[in-house]
């Protein structure tokens, strides 16, 4: 991760894969691989006492050969650890014409947390294991 002098644009999150990640490819082939991840935070108490949490949802952008194994072998309530940076863009909305912003996480790295098998036996418990994951 390259710096400018003064400036430090660095991402890390642990979570949960929110949905199935999308891969696909740009005209030139490269491949990338989006999905978002759920992190909670803490918000404290309400009046009875009881913990208030909130859920985050960050969209992460993978590229290349991490993009790739992203989309092998992530799915939807993997466990991951994500570090990058933010990047935003913009473009114009072709029916409004009004400037629309996305900001995304660019992933140079990405952990798989979860200990999981290719086959289909294990595939099948690990989903009925992530429904119980408060989302």
């Amino acid at each position: 991760m390259e710096q400018i002098k003064g400036t430090l644009n660095r991402i890390e999150l642990i979570g949960w894969v929110g949905a199935e990640p999308e891969q696909r490819f740009t005209p030139s082939g490269v491949a990338v691989c989006s999905f978002r991840v759920a992190t909670k935070r803490w918000l404290g108490r309400d009046e009875s006492g009881e913990r208030q949490v909130d859920t985050d949802w960050t969209p992460v952008e993978t590229w290349e050969r991490l993009a790739e194994r992203c989309g092998q072998a992530l799915r939807k309530g993997s466990r991951v650890r994500v570090i990058g940076s933010l990047h935003t863009r913009s473009w114009e909305d072709r029916d409004t014409g009004q400037k629309r912003f996305k900001t995304v996480v660019r992933a140079e790295d990405v952990m798989f947390l979860d200990a999981r098998t290719e086959t289909p036996q294990a595939s099948a418990t690990m989903e009925e294991e992530t429904e119980d994951i408060p989302f």
